[in-house]
């Protein structure tokens, strides 16, 4: 193709044609002109599935990360509302002087379920990660970003003061109050398993720092259960969100 082209212009030139030369030249540089435009152009096209590619399988591993989260959230939004339940249940007990039974220990068991929320976030580090390369939906980026930075993370901050308020002012004052050998584990099923006299239950309903903790672990676990069901409601909306943001990915391709 090469010695074709310079076949024609090396003949032009030998019959003095200049003009005819000046313009084949002119076109020829055009038309080298538009193949690299359109090698380009190609490359370009090709680039851009490759990246939508990446940007789909990104969005439904994040989809899984937020339908995990959602289902932790199910759960342990359970959890705490037996335990938020529980202590409606011990603060009749204190105010009613009924007698001890196992409905109360098991009241006190449930204040201490494990209902620990483990995030999901490995997509989210991702997407962190590469900033605004890694979704090219920006409005969906923010939600998602406002998801993990705000809801799930209000909801670990509201889990863990609970738990700061059974393991140092709970279960301390049962401890100090029922265990005398420095030698028991001091758990608090052994703590509970000392609730077994009427005397004992009324020496708790009647120790105002321990009823005012009771209190404040109630409106706690009730403040994190509202941030469970916003966040719950937000995660499923979100998702659907995602799945249509990739089902548009997919006609892009």
């Amino acid at each position: 193709m090469i010695k074709f082209f310079r076949h024609i212009r090396q003949r032009l030139l030998s019959e003095n044609k200049i003009i005819k030369y000046l313009l084949y030249a002119v076109g020829e540089i055009v038309l080298v002109v538009i193949g690299i435009l359109i090698a380009l152009n190609i490359n370009n096209w090709n680039q851009e599935i490759k990246t939508k590619k990446q940007e789909i399988k990104i969005l439904a591993e994040l989809k899984n990360d937020l339908k995990t989260n959602l289902n932790e959230i199910i759960e342990t939004y359970n959890t705490t509302r037996s335990r938020q339940l529980s202590t409606v249940l011990i603060l009749d007990y204190f105010e009613n002087n009924k007698t001890i039974d196992d409905s109360l220990k098991q009241a006190f068991e449930n204040i201490n379920m494990d209902g620990l929320f483990n995030i999901a976030n490995t997509t989210f580090k991702y997407i962190e990660s590469e900033g605004i390369n890694s979704l090219s939906n920006d409005t969906l980026r923010i939600r998602v970003t406002e998801m993990y930075e705000r809801h799930l993370k209000n909801i670990v901050t509201r889990e863990n003061r609970t738990w700061e308020i059974v393991n140092e002012e709970l279960l301390p004052l049962m401890n100090e109050r029922f265990i005398s050998s420095p030698t028991i584990d001091k758990s608090v099923s052994f703590a509970i398993e000392a609730l077994n006299t009427q005397k004992n239950i009324k020496s708790l309903s009647e120790d105002s720092t321990f009823k005012n903790s009771i209190v404040r672990l109630q409106n706690w676990l009730l403040v994190r259960m509202k941030w469970q069901k916003e966040a719950e409601k937000s995660l499923e909306q979100l998702i659907i969100d995602v799945q249509e943001e990739i089902n548009n990915s997919e006609l892009m391709k």
